[in-house]
């Protein structure tokens, strides 16, 4: 493995990771990383799918910069987040998620959205009634796990986070590193990494296609071949150990020296070092027996015996030099996992040092010690200062719902709140279970039936019947506003001989409210005009807003007063054949009929009957404590 030089194109942060991992392994890496991650503002709607965090059956993280942005956000908006199942497609980004305290599962058979989508806890919380989903990712990522969920009835959200894009380079970048620094093979961690990678390469791809790509999932796999790559490894994950399994498996390529990249062809180095053995050996022609040669035969025959021997011993060697890469292998892989090891353990050494060490756990429990013994006696206090038990306090209770319920009826004749008050004091004695309350709960039954048989006048629907027809009140108007005189009346005749005389003055006047219609064949009424139609809308206007205020306060004589005279001023003042009259003076008299008030029923006798109860318990209680008296203090009595 150590003939092996890697382009790597992660990101910065995670390109140095894993330069590490494989430094340690005597693999000489290179990065020019392809993906700039920029986090993204969160939008309205990303907040409001983020405060509904709870709401989902599952939360599904897509890569490490989602899962580093996702915990930020929760320590901003989820101080203690929610008991879900969390999923990644990988370890790694599991891990980030499995720091900051949430139960996290991920695949162990790959690193890509099929694995994780036959994973048995995730077809577990999707298989709950109404189940939803939130998957964490960056902008355009892949649709397919939004597309097999909901195909398996499962609402899902998206919550976009960061946006990847290619870094600027300048042209030829990539090649002249791959030229520099002779790098023998090509690394990408996911589809728009190679997309970016095939991008910055240019008019160079046809060459760099010659170099192995290792690629993380079998889709980009497809993607690499189909774009010309031509030797694709699938790592079947995109964390270090992948890659290594994966380095081990393949040969290293040898470089060509004169233009600096791979050749097509790979040959393993121990056979570099060893003999051609199996060129073909060419066959002596037949000797013709003859007589007496026997020396010649024996000769022949050693001779084949030692090719044997000679072809034995070089199959010997064959297989002990395999037996050899095999052990070198397993070697090789229990370092990697004795790597993996030293990884985890100095995780586990990490958070074990962020934890307190035991004399802080030791003074805290003391504290917590204390501070339960302190609450101990703050109850028993509280206990001794009160000096009642919560029976007595329900019961003081059940007597301030009946003074509610009656102050209820007596200020607002409220029939339902004030019945609403009753059966919560009966519940109360119901639960004392005590013989004694019997008259009590006797008298609270008959205020009960008394209240449920009262019917609940509609004061609210009064009122707003009332301002409806107040708003009416604007549309009534007259039939003739102001008289007109055309030359058929009085003043006509009385004018035909000096304009200027008394009587044509004083007639002036008078007909501006009297009309002689000699003509007439219907009766003609008294119509409003000018300023009189409004004056009289004002007063019809404040008759109904006075009954309003009757109607809600109850008050039945100033609510009928109020009425008579509304339908008095549409009486006398407006035409009663017009329709619009006509229906406002029935539906006041209709309204007038309505009741504002009830006779409610009298809360005191049930409130002394309660109150009588409470000081019988209180009188048995005291008895019940008092002290015996002494034995020698009843000697004494005569």
């Amino acid at each position: 493995m150590t003939g092996w030089r890697l382009l790597l194109t992660r990101p910065a942060d995670e390109s140095s990771a894993l330069a590490a991992v494989l430094a340690e392994a005597g693999v000489y890496s290179s990065s020019l990383p392809l993906l700039d991650i920029e986090p993204v503002p969160l939008s309205d709607a990303g907040r409001a799918i983020f405060q509904a965090l709870d709401q989902y059956s599952a939360v599904i993280v897509v890569s490490k910069p989602a899962a580093r942005l996702c915990v930020e956000l929760l320590r901003q908006y989820w101080p203690q987040p929610p008991d879900q199942p969390w999923f990644s497609v990988g370890a790694a980004t599991g891990q980030i998620l499995s720091d900051a305290g949430l139960t996290v599962f991920y695949p162990d058979n790959g690193d890509d959205s099929e694995a994780l989508l036959e994973h048995l806890v995730l077809r577990q919380a999707v298989a709950r009634p109404d189940p939803k989903v939130l998957i964490v990712r960056g902008e355009g990522g892949r649709g397919l796990l939004a597309e097999r969920l909901r195909e398996q009835g499962a609402s899902v959200d998206y919550l976009e986070l960061y946006r990847r894009h290619l870094p600027d380079y300048g042209e030829g970048a990539l090649p002249a590193k791959v030229e520099a620094e002779r790098l023998n093979a090509l690394v990408v961690s996911s589809g728009q990494g190679f997309e970016h990678l095939q991008r910055l390469a240019g008019d160079a791809w046809p060459a760099l296609a010659r170099l192995p790509l290792f690629v993380p999932s079998p889709r980009v796999a497809e993607m690499a071949r189909a774009a010309g790559a031509r030797t694709v490894v699938d790592c079947r994950g995109a964390n270090a150990a992948a890659l290594l399994a994966a380095l081990r498996e393949h040969s290293v390529p040898f470089s060509n020296a004169k233009d600096g990249y791979v050749s097509e062809t790979a040959l393993p180095k121990e056979d570099l070092d060893q003999p051609a053995i199996d060129a073909p050996v060419e066959t002596p022609p037949p000797v013709v027996p003859r007589r007496g040669n026997g020396l010649a035969v024996v000769a022949l025959l050693l001779g084949a015996a030692g090719v044997a021997v000679g072809g034995w011993g070089v199959w010997q060697v064959r297989h002990l030099q395999t037996n050899n890469q095999q052990q070198s292998a397993q070697v090789q892989a229990l370092n990697d996992q004795a790597q993996s090891l030293k990884l985890n353990e100095q995780r586990l050494s990490e958070r074990l040092a962020q934890l307190p060490p035991a004399e802080e756990l030791e003074e805290r429990r003391r504290l917590v010690a204390q501070l339960q013994s302190d609450q101990q006696h703050l109850n028993q206090r509280l206990e001794t200062v009160l000096g009642a038990s919560r029976k007595d306090w329900r019961l003081a209770e059940a007597e301030h719902l009946l003074r509610l319920a009656s102050l209820r009826l007596s200020a607002l004749q409220d029939i339902n709140s004030a019945q609403a008050l009753v059966q919560g004091a009966d519940e109360i004695l119901r639960e004392q279970n005590d013989p004694g309350s019997f008259a009590a709960r006797e008298q609270l039954a008959k205020t009960l039936a008394a209240l449920r048989s009262t019917e609940q006048p509609d004061r609210t629907g009064l009122f707003l019947q009332l301002g409806a027809l107040r708003d009416q009140v604007l549309e009534l108007t007259e039939l003739a506003p102001e008289y007109k005189d055309r030359g058929e009346s009085l003043l006509g005749l009385t004018a035909d001989g000096d304009g200027a005389s008394r009587w044509a003055q004083w007639w002036d006047q008078i007909s501006r409210y009297i009309r002689i219609d000699f003509n007439a064949d219907e009766n003609v009424r008294p119509l409003l005009a000018g300023q009189s139609l409004v004056q009289v809308r004002l007063a019809l206007s404040l008759a109904l807003e006075q009954a309003q205020w009757a109607a809600l306060n109850g008050q039945a004589p100033v609510y009928t007063q109020a009425l008579t005279e509304a339908r008095d001023v549409l009486k006398n003042n407006f035409n009663q054949d017009n329709p619009q009259s006509k229906i406002m003076l029935e539906r006041v008299g209709e309204l007038s009929k309505q009741p504002v008030t009830v006779v409610t029923p009298d809360l005191t006798g049930t409130l002394s009957s309660v109150q009588a109860y409470l000081e019988r318990r209180n009188l048995n209680a005291q008895e019940s404590v008092k002290p015996l008296p002494a034995p020698g203090a009843q000697e004494a009595t005569p």
